[in-house]
């Protein structure tokens, strides 16, 4: 089976490729945009869970734990407020919750994204 040769109507339109790419970048800014908050709200969840499981974890009062989650997030620039912290002690062991939102504002859209980080000791 031979192939035919390519017309000029089989031929992807300028515009089109150009609309394409500026899709592809736009989508692609949007996701550098959002990166740093992701990781940054990944390395809040490790410092909750290395703190939690750690030895200061269990002896330590509600408002210092507290205290230093919300000093982690500060040095994240996280906008993780008193309120946003839950300190529980189900069944004698430390569990922490922490629920918050970043507004994040690009030129035609606003993104609120929203994460839940927790851990309890062992």
């Amino acid at each position: 089976m031979s192939s035919a040769p390519s017309t000029e109507a089989d031929k992807l339109p300028l515009w089109r490729l150009v609309a394409a790419i500026l899709v592809i970048a736009a989508m692609v800014g949007v996701l550098l945009s959002l990166a740093p908050v992701y990781f940054e709200n990944y390395q809040l969840d490790r410092y909750l869970r290395s703190f939690v499981h750690g030895a200061n974890g269990n002896t330590t009062t509600d408002q210092t734990v507290q205290a230093a989650i919300l000093a982690r997030a500060r040095q994240l620039d996280l906008p993780v407020l008193p309120d946003d912290v839950q300190v529980s002690h189900p069944n004698g062991k430390l569990q922490v919750q922490i629920k918050y939102g970043v507004e994040m504002n690009f030129p035609l859209y606003q993104v609120d994204l929203h994460f839940h980080p927790t851990a309890a000791s062992r």
